[in-house]
């Protein structure tokens, strides 16, 4: 598995120009050019002074095509490999991809002993490394100006420059203009006893020219004639045994735990951690899953992260500048960075793996009087540490919100903290605002919050400021007492929402008892129930299914009934919109002569209307943001700015029909003060008043309190009910109170027929339907 990249050590707006920060190059500077051939290399280059790279001294090199240089043989492979310090290979990458020359583009290099060049070089070494006295004696220029990328568009400006004198030496990496790539890419550098990566992704390339390890756009300094002052050490001590490794049992597991467990100073190379790590990882679900003793879990936990940190330790090894070591496998990711006395940065970036972040002032750590400028920091993210037991010891009810993640300071004296340590984590499960999310850390036997605050959180991320490093994770608290009441509040809601639906059918069978009777029904009406019904019936099912969780396996299933339900009940709001309306314009009517009444909507374009507005809202949604479907609950995501998809539609929808319902309310009034005797002399006021307060809820206004039932249960309860009965209500104003319904029931029923006199609201005749 290819590595994760060293993340850039400091990014800038700013890019210097190609002139100022590389050295001089091209024929008219007398450089030799390299062949103008696909994946070769120059000639072997006697160097005129020998140069002495972490420990080896080399008296030649190959610059070759690719983006790379090496000192004993040349290297042509265009697919770089990962840097592993194998204690075999030394090359120097300042972009190793694959490279093409042959239609434009200059490969050259040069090296000088005396001039400007030099000075130049002096000048730059003591900026960069001010304890050092330095004056340099030679220097070796490598260029690809302008080289394009194999076989795409684009192409690299880079330039390596060595400089030393005597055994002291000293390395630039200079960034021009970078295009992007889709090939295979590797910049840094590997030695035989450790490597640096700048990165390892064609995603960051174009990103080169704009970061640095000296605070110049686009450069980056080494000191490399420093050799470790560990010795790597061979790992036949810890070895894995062939049978262990054929037939893995937690005996093998607890054996190599104990011979990590006696590692004291031995410094390991990055292959051999893997491998270790790989084995480590693999059983470690061995060591959690299946412990019935509380105890015996917590035991093997422990052990799992004593042995990681133990692992990360051997890769620090003590050098003068930094170095990072980057290890990604299936189950953990890792970074260790460590930084020496001559290293002339102000502090180290953040930490990275694809999930979690961090940050820390190493070099503040290093500064130390007991670390003599040394400090080393280790970043671990696990991926199968969500063991719900471990998370239960003292807190009753808890949600892993994160993966776990740990930080140690290897090998560094003084480990005391300049300042506190923010870790930004991303979230691994949905974020539920109802909730309490903490930062934990774990202290032997549990999850404790000491010393960890959560200062910033939103829906993908949250950020924990600890003042120690540890084990850490975030998670989300809820008490039992209110887990108790949600479940109340739960099934509170599934009894309403079932006789919300029982009303809603009775009244379209009504409806189709008085499908002849227009001042029964209208288009809107019957619509607006057929949404109502189809929608809180899918909402409900989709409860139920959750509650016995047979619908969380289906992410397919879950994400077509969060659109189903997304179409249903925008199409209800829609329908409640036009019903508001057509009320509106009913009761307009009513001051006006019979003979100049108007009806203004047409039946069919009203159903293509109702419709067209969801489909067309849901259609884009899903084409714009087809993930966006699919949360726990088989409802929108809300990290996925989706929900405005709803929200917007609705919250113009429920503005509107305040107003109108606040028109009608006053024209109703109005007109039944200037209508004749005869009709505004009514004997049932109340009903009238009734009828009118129940339209605020059949016309949708009470679900703007969802937008303020998060702090308050009373207000999340009646939310609830108004919602769940508007068929309920619908019923009651349109079939109950209705004298024409009771009549056709009293025909049905073989009653007798009675004369009534015409309703105010509901019975005028707005539309044909």
């Amino acid at each position: 598995m290819r590595n994760i990249p060293v993340i850039f050590l400091f990014s800038f707006t700013a890019v210097s120009s190609l002139s100022d920060l590389f050295y001089p190059h091209g024929t008219e500077k007398g450089d030799k050019v390299n062949p103008v051939a696909d994946d070769v290399s120059s000639p072997a280059i006697e160097l005129k002074s020998p140069f002495s790279f972490f420990g080896h001294t080399y008296s030649q090199i190959y610059v070759n095509n690719n983006g790379d240089l090496t000192f004993k043989l040349e290297l042509t492979a265009y697919v770089p490999k990962p840097f592993v310090a194998d204690g075999t290979t030394t090359i120097i990458a300042p972009l190793w991809t694959d490279l093409d020359n042959r239609k434009e583009g200059v490969i050259s290099h040069n090296q000088y002993s005396e001039g400007s060049v030099l000075l130049r070089a002096t000048q730059d070494i003591n900026q960069y490394f001010p304890k050092v006295n330095f004056t340099a004696s030679w220097v070796f220029v490598a260029t690809w100006d302008g080289v394009p990328y194999y076989n795409q568009q684009g192409k690299a400006s880079f330039q390596v420059v060595l400089i030393s004198r005597g055994t002291l030496s000293f390395m630039l990496i200079n960034y021009g203009p970078i295009d992007p790539t889709t090939h295979e890419v590797q910049a840094g550098y590997v030695t035989f006893k450790h490597s640096f990566e700048i990165t390892s992704t064609n995603s960051n390339v174009s990103k080169l020219s704009s970061t640095s390890n000296v605070n110049v756009p686009g450069r980056w300094a080494f000191l490399v004639n420093q050799g470790s002052s560990y010795t790597t050490t061979s790992d036949l001590n810890i070895k894995v045994s062939e049978a262990c490794k054929a037939n893995a049992s937690q005996e093998c597991t607890k054996t190599l735990l104990s011979k990590i467990d006696n590692i004291t100073t031995e410094v390991l190379s990055k292959e051999v951690v893997e491998d270790k790590l790989k084995f480590l990882t693999t059983q470690q679900n061995s060591l959690l899953v299946g412990k019935t003793n509380q105890d015996e879990l917590i035991s093997s936990f422990n052990n799992v992260l004593r042995a990681t940190d133990k692992l990360m330790s051997t890769l620090v090894k003590k050098v003068e500048t930094i170095s990072s070591v980057s290890i990604s496998l299936e189950t953990l990711e890792a970074r260790v960075t460590e930084v020496g006395p001559s290293c002339s940065m102000m502090e180290i970036p953040q930490l990275d793996t694809s999930e979690n972040k961090m940050d820390i002032d190493l070099i503040g750590i290093s500064k130390s009087e007991m670390n003599q400028g040394h400090a080393a920091v280790a970043f671990m993210s696990y991926t199968n540490m969500s063991n719900s037991s471990l998370f239960s010891t003292t807190i009753s009810t808890i949600k892993l919100l994160s993966t776990v993640v740990s930080a140690t300071l290897p090998r560094t004296r003084n480990t005391s903290l300049t300042k506190p340590v923010n870790f930004t984590l991303k979230h691994t499960a949905e974020f539920n605002l109802s909730g309490t999310p903490s930062c934990v850390y774990w202290k032997e036997t549990d999850w404790v919050t000491d010393g960890c605050t959560l200062i910033e959180t939103n829906s993908t991320h949250s950020v924990c400021s600890c003042d120690h490093l540890s084990t850490f994770a975030l998670i989300m608290q809820t008490k039992p007492s209110e887990l108790q009441n949600d479940h109340r509040l739960d099934v509170f809601s599934m009894v309403a929402e079932t006789l919300g639906l029982v009303f809603l059918v009775l009244t379209l069978l009504t409806f189709a008892l008085c499908r002849k009777n227009p001042r029964v029904i209208n288009t809107a009406r019957i619509q607006l129930c057929i949404s109502l019904l189809l929608a809180h019936f899918l909402f409900l099912l989709t409860q139920i299914l959750l509650k016995s969780k047979s619908l969380q396996p289906h992410k397919l299933a879950c994400a077509v009934m969060a659109g189903v339900l997304h179409f249903l009940f925008l199409s209800a709001f829609v329908w409640m919109f036009i019903e508001a309306l057509m009320l509106f314009i009913a009761v307009k009517n009513l001051s006006r002569p019979k003979s100049k009444q108007r009806n203004f909507l047409n039946w069919k374009l009203l159903t293509v209307v109702g419709y067209m507005i969801a489909l067309f809202v849901v259609g884009v949604s899903a084409a714009v943001v087809p993930e966006g479907y699919g949360s726990e609950q088989c409802w929108l995501k809300q990290d996925k700015d989706l929900k405005w998809s709803f929200l917007g539609p609705v919250s113009f929808i429920l503005a509107s029909n305040t107003i109108l319902f606040s028109l009608i309310a006053f024209s109703l009034g109005y007109s039944l003060a200037h209508l004749n005797s005869q009709v505004s002399q009514i004997k049932q006021t109340r009903t009238v008043f009734f009828k009118t307060m129940a339209q605020f809820i059949i016309l949708g206004c009470p679900w703007v309190l969802g937008f303020f039932t998060a702090d308050s249960k009373a207000l999340e309860i009646i939310f609830v009910i108004l919602i769940s009965q508007q068929g309920t209500f619908i019923f009651i104003v349109h079939c109950v109170l209705s004298n024409e319904v009771k009549q056709k029931y009293r025909k049905l029923l073989g009653g007798f027929q009675v004369n009534f006199s015409p309703t105010i609201i509901t019975e005028t005749s707005t539309t044909q339907g």
